[in-house]
This record gives C-alpha cells, structure tokens and sequence, in this order.
C-alpha cells in the first residue's frame, strides 16, 4: 500500500474541507446539537452487582437465596462502650433501632440486645423472647442478671455481643430492593442521617456503621467526588499543555472546543439511547478524550507550522499538514478504538460500558479535530517564509535528528538491550496474581476504609462471609435430626478452614442449629449438657414448633418456612481470593458429602467476588490478545506484509510486558480497574509507532536510504511523539494524587505503559526498522 497515493487521497480532503469550510462547520454544528440533546436524559450509575454478562451460577444461586430467606443486604453499627448493658447505652440502642426501622427506605427487621429472642424457661416449658420484652429495667440487679443471662448464651457471646460486653451490634436487614443502583443509595445516605445525627453522639459510646448497603453509598459519594476532581484537574493540564506546546489563541481554544464538544457529544448519544454511565469509571474515557484530543490537534498543528515556516503560505500549509498526518492520525484513531473496543469481549459489565464509551470519545474527538483545527487554522494572513535552510525544522527538531543518528549507528547495541530488558520483565509477569479485595481497591487513605479497619480490628467486628445453603426437595427435611446433626457437623468442619474467623478459640460459623441447641438446653432446666441436638424427632419437631409459634420471622430467617432449606453461614478473617476459592471449594465438598440428597450451593458476595477471579484472568486475556490480533491485522494490512506487520508489533509489547513486571514484582493485583491498563496502554501505544513507521515509509517512497528515511522521520514527529506521550502522562498522572488505590493504580501503570512505549519507539522500533528493513530494501540504501 503506497502511502503516497494514501497522502495525496488526504490532500484531496483537505482541499475539501478549506473550499467548504462552512458547509463543514454547519454540518457539524446540527450533529452536535442533536447528540447534546440528549444530556437531558444523561444518568451515570454504580455497578453494584450483577458483574458478569449473562449472569453466572453463582449469582442465580444468589438470586434463589434471596427469594427464600430475604436480602443479604444489611446496614450494621458497631456499639462500643465501657459496658454496652449500661442503661444509658441499651437505650440508645434502643432508639436508634427503632428510627432505623422507620426511617431507612426497605427496611426490613432491626436486631440488637433489646429485642434480640432467647429461649427462656417459663412454667410450662420454654418460651422464645427478648428479656428486654417489659422494657430496660431500672433495677440494677435485674439489668445485671439479664447481662449475665445474655452472655451465658452461645448463640449470642461474641456474635451479637462481645464476651467481655464492650461491642455489640445493631443490625437492620433490608427488604429485596427494586433497583439496586437507585435503591442502595438512598438506604445508605438515609441510615448515614439517622445514625450520625446529634441525638446519638456522646462520650459514653461510640459508633462504627459497616455493611453493603451503607458502605456502598459512601464508596459512590467518594468515587464522584474523585472523579469531579480527576475531570477538573484535567482540564486544567489540557489547557496549560496547549498553552504551552501551542502559543496561540486559536490553537489553544479550538482544540480545548473539540475535545469537549466530543465528549459531549458522546455523553449525549448515551442520554438518547437512555445507556447509563458508570460513574466508577467515567473520568477514564474523559480524560482519555482529552490527552488523546491534544495529542491529534498537536501532530495537525506542529506539520502546518513545519510547512508555513517554509512557504510562508497558510491555506497551502493546513492542506499540506492534513496531506502528512491525516492517515496515520486516522490509523492511530482505528488502531486505540480498535483495542478499546477490545474490552466488549470480556465477560464484565464495567469493562463493556468503558470499551464502547471510551471508543467512541476516541472517535468523535477525532473527528472533531480534524474538522476544527484545520478549518480554524486556514483562516489568517500569509508571511514570509523562514527556516528555508532547515526545511522548517526548530532546534530542537535537529536535535532529535541527532539522536536518531546515533539510534542507527548503534541499532545493534539498542536491539540487544532491549531484548534483555522485555526478558527481565518475564518472570514479574509470572508472578501477578488475581485479587478483588474491596479494602485495598479503595486503599486506607479513603476514611470510611479506615473506619472499616478499625472494626475489623475489633472482637466481633466482620465485613466478609458467605452462606453454604442446603435446599431438600421434600419438606420438613430438618425436622430429620440426622439432617439437624450433619448441619452440625458441617459447621464444624467450616469453622476448620483456613479463612474462617476465630474468636476467643471459637470459629465464627453459624445457622439454626444453635438456636435449637439452646431450646433444648432451656427445655433441660439450662443444663450446659444437653446444648445439644435432640435425637428424638418428637421432641425437635416440638422445639422447632416453640421457636415458630414464639418469633416465627427469626426462625424463618435461617429455615424455609416449609422446612426444606437451610443455611451455614461463615465469616472470614481477611481477603485473599485465592484462598478464598480454595475454601469455598471444600465447603461446597463438605455440604455435599453431609447432604447427598440435596441441592448445595455456596452464595453472597464473596463468593461471587471468589468466582470472578477465573472470570477476570479470562477476559484479560480475551481483551489483551483480541486488541493484539485486530491492531497486528491492521498494520499487517496497513504495510501489506505479515512480516512489517508482526515486526512493528514487537516494540508495543514491551510496555505491556513492563505494565505486568511492576504488577508482579510490586504484588500490585490485577482486578477490575488494573485489567483494564494492558489492552488501554497497547492501543495507545502503537500510535507512536504508526506515526514513527508511515513517516519512515514516506521517506523510502520518495528515495530515501534506511538511515535517511529514520533520521529525518526524527526530525519532523520525533518531537510530537514527545510530546503527546509527555501530555498523556500528564492526564494519567491526575490518577496518581487520587487517594482511592485503585485510581493510583490507573494512573501509574499507564504512566509506565506510555513511557516505556515512547522509550521502545525512540529505540527499538527505529532500531528494527533499520536492521530488518522489513519495507524492503531500496535503491538508495549502502550495505
């Protein structure tokens, strides 16, 4: 494929576009307004579940435990006190319980020490209810033998209440939402209110709110401010880089016009077609837009300042410049949205909206660009031309053509180098290591992070769990005390699993059956003995029967209503997937040795978050090798040649490769955010080579030797390629001052991408060219 005939197609556009300039201009303005429209409908959303297209196994197990026995979501305070028994605190307890019932949206049934049910002895047997029923007694004595009576329970001791009665836990369980995006907002920021309100500060206790719902309000809150800040922050170093590399009132406003006006235009679209934004990752492809915008508006604008500083003449000179850089801009253009679109391979619903959105900014900012600036730049008087001798080139353009001079001579030398380096990043990328860990996403720098720590620091405090649940096909299968005791048994072998909490000795594991160990317990004059599961079928039937007719809701939260299905539930002391998914393995094992009969399943978020793991290796891999195969067919396509094609690939594997070596070496984890950089950084990266490798084609097309063609291709885009690259490091580097880790994260990895990519194509992608000649040898060339 002749590039000269391609650059003369360009010219013919650039003609165009200068002889109708404003048909061009209307034409465009009518688009705009018909996408902006659309900003009325404009909605931006969290991704709070449902992560992986088309659902997963796990999740409609999840979905299946939720119809039996309610939402898992939950709002829960912390209660720390000298004694949480002291009156003034278990009214407190008692007040904010209530206001939370009431006042929180979906509010299903608080638990706490006033209104927790216990069996207790009555004269006929046994009843099932709060020992707070009569109201807080004022007696101390009385408030002290129910304080004993409570921590003598061991459904209760270091569960609700700590054993030394300095925690407890408020809990308020929620109604299944209707649409969990809206929905979990708005419980977290009403129980926000209600909880940090002046009726419940004092020096007599403190509280500490955790749980899904309301940590997921607080993670939205910081997120949108971030990206507020991350937005802003890049405009403001767009404008500082175009008033800096541009000097010019028109060449610093109508790029900055372009890059918004693309964006909007996309936004726009989204609000038409009513596609919800998400607002985790929405700074990504704005900032994106706009490096990439100044980037396309320098590489216009620094040819037509080459090309008037020759003639002199301005129209001649836009044209010129749209003839030079208008197809490898565009190819660049194809090449990033190529590999962002990469991303709607993967199987998660993030990296889906991102890949379509980011794309399409990647386009409409380009098309922005090349509609505006040369337009805009054709209008303005003729001068003398200058730099005649120098054929438009700056000092610091001769001082690249140097540079590339010794880049020749040394091709060898930089070739070997290069090699050693791309092998030493090998064995970094071997060690990255999957890891969706909520805590260290956000990173202890966030407040409600720290608060969290704090909790988890404490003796009942928890933030991770999952639920083995056992679902019979026949009813009133745990009436079966066989089924009761391997219920039991299972819960003694999760409490043996290596990321079980342990408190006091004790593993914190769960589930009916020690509330039917406690009946039968009360039900044997509270002899410590018979804390036990009954044998007798009789008399679990008729424990079961007491506990239904007492608190049925609290018997029916942890047993179908039929009997059939129960569940285990297991806390664990920290995150670590992939021990994670060792231990959620064993458990769904041990239920289903216990129960061969019945449906098992392991559910709840962790699990889901433990599943993930496979799913996110997955679509990395699906996401990095689609961006690499379609971006090698097109520049296979673009040099007409398998060989060039392949060649020019190699030096846009070194920075992925260096991307992967940090993450290994530093332990940094590859999650939902870092999966993204690799495919991101390789579309990014190749432009520099397209520019780099179109320029060097140009040359050998009219004559030039190998060393000829590479020096002077330094000489006229090395310092563009300088840059735009510095420029886009710049609009990563807002990410680095981001207190959330995961943003941190973004920001230093494309940082280390996009130099490193520079670096290869200063070096190693002039170094090949010239030791391979993969365009084939010309003329001109002394071997």
């Amino acid at each position: 494929m002749k590039v000269s005939k391609i650059n003369t197609f360009f010219r013919k556009v650039g003609e165009g576009q200068i002889k109708h300039r404003k048909l061009c201009i209307a034409i465009l303005l009518i688009w705009t307004l018909i996408c902006l429209s659309g900003m009325r409908n404009f909605r931006s959303e969290s991704t709070n579940s449902d992560w992986i297209v088309n659902g997963s196994e796990i999740q409609q197990n999840s979905d299946h435990f939720k119809e039996m026995f309610g939402n898992d979501q939950y709002v829960l305070v912390l209660v720390q006190a000298e004694d949480v028994f002291a009156p003034d605190v278990l009214n407190m307890i008692d007040r904010l319980g209530d206001r939370l019932e009431t006042e929180v949206p979906f509010a299903d049934k608080v638990t706490s020490l006033t209104n927790i049910t216990v069996p207790i002895g009555v004269d006929d047997g046994l009843d099932v209810k709060s020992p707070f029923d009569d109201g807080i007694p004022t007696d101390p004595k009385k408030l002290t033998e129910i304080k004993k009576f409570m921590l003598s329970r061991e459904s209760i001791v270091n569960n609700l209440v700590s054993d030394d009665a300095k925690e407890t836990w408020i809990t308020l369980k929620l109604r299944p939402f209707q649409n969990e995006s809206e929905d979990v907002s708005k419980v977290g920021h009403t129980a926000e209110k209600v909880i940090m309100s002046d009726e419940f500060k004092s020096d007599k206790w403190s509280l500490m709110p955790i749980g899904s719902a309301y940590t997921t309000a607080e993670k939205e809150d910081v997120l949108t401010k971030d990206m507020a800040t991350r937005i802003v922050l890049g405009l403001i170093v767009m404008l500082l880089c175009l008033i800096i590399f541009v000097r010019t009132v028109s060449g610093v406003i109508v790029p900055f016009l372009a890059t918004i006006l693309g964006i909007g235009t996309v936004l726009g679209f989204t609000g038409l077609l009513k596609i919800p934004a998400d607002s985790d990752l929405m700074s990504l492809p704005l900032l994106l837009g706009m490096a990439l915008s100044i980037g396309y508006a320098l590489h216009y604008i620094n040819a037509f300042k080459m090309h008037f500083r020759q003639t002199g003449k301005r129209k001649e000179s836009v044209i010129m410049a749209v003839e030079d850089s208008g197809w490898p801009i565009l190819f660049t253009v194809i090449t990033t949205a190529a590999s962002l679109l990469s991303f709607m391979f993967a199987a998660i619903r993030p990296m889906l909206w991102l890949g379509a959105v980011a794309a399409s900014v990647v386009v409409m900012v380009y098309f922005y660009v090349i509609i505006l600036i040369p337009i805009f730049l054709s209008y303005g008087k003729d001068k003398q031309p200058e730099a005649i001798e120098t054929k438009g080139a700056t000092k610091a353009d001769l001082a690249f053509e140097s540079f590339g001079k010794k880049i020749v001579k040394h091709s060898k030398l930089v070739t070997i180098i290069s090699i050693l380096v791309i092998a030493a990043c090998i064995p970094g990328l071997l060690k990255m290591e999957v890891n969706m860990d909520y805590l260290k996403f956000m990173g202890n720098k966030v407040p409600f992070v720290q608060r969290i720590e704090k909790i988890l620091e404490t003796k009942i405090g928890n933030l991770y769990s999952y639920d083995v649940m056992i679902e019979f096909d026949e009813d009133d299968a745990f009436k079966d005390p066989l089924n009761m005791l391997a219920l039991e048994d299972l819960e003694k072998d999760l409490g043996k699993l290596q990321m079980t909490k342990i408190t006091n000795g004790k593993p914190r594991v769960r589930s009916i059956t020690r509330m039917v160990k406690e009946m039968n317990r009360v039900f044997n004059s509270d002899d410590m003995a018979y804390y036990t599961i009954p044998e007798d079928p009789e008399l679990l039937a008729q424990l079961l029967f007491f506990y239904e007719i007492s608190d049925s809701e609290s018997l029916f939260s942890e047993l179908t209503e039929n009997y059939s299905a129960a569940y285990v539930h297991v806390e664990i002391s920290d995150y670590n997937a992939n021990m994670i998914v060792e231990d959620i393995t064993k458990a769904e094992a041990y239920a289903r040795n216990y129960f061969p009969g019945a449906k098992v399943a392991v559910v709840g978020t962790i699990a889901e978050n433990a599943a993930m793991n496979e799913t996110v290796v997955k679509s990395e891999l699906k996401s990095f090798g689609s961006s690499f195969i379609m971006i090698a067919i097109l520049m296979i396509i673009v040099f007409a040649s398998i060989r060039t094609g392949l060649i020019s690939m190699i030096p846009n594997l070194a920075p992925v490769l260096l991307i992967g070596a940090v993450m290994g070496y530093s332990h940094m984890p590859l999650d939902e955010m870092t999966m993204m950089v690799m495919p991101m950084i390789l579309g990014i990266a190749v432009d520099d080579t397209i520019h780099f490798s179109n320029h060097i084609k140009t040359k050998l097309e009219t004559g030039r030797s190998y060393k000829e063609a590479v020096t002077e291709s330094f000489r006229e885009i090395g310092k563009t390629m300088g840059t735009t690259t510095f420029i886009l490091c710049l609009m990563f580097l807002m990410y680095c001052f981001s207190p959330i880790t995961a943003m941190f994260r973004i920001g230093l990895l494309s940082m280390v991408g996009l130099g490193s990519a520079l670096v290869a194509d200063y070096t190693l992608t002039p170094a090949l060219i010239y030791l391979l000649k993969p365009l084939g040898k010309t003329n001109s060339d002394i071997e």
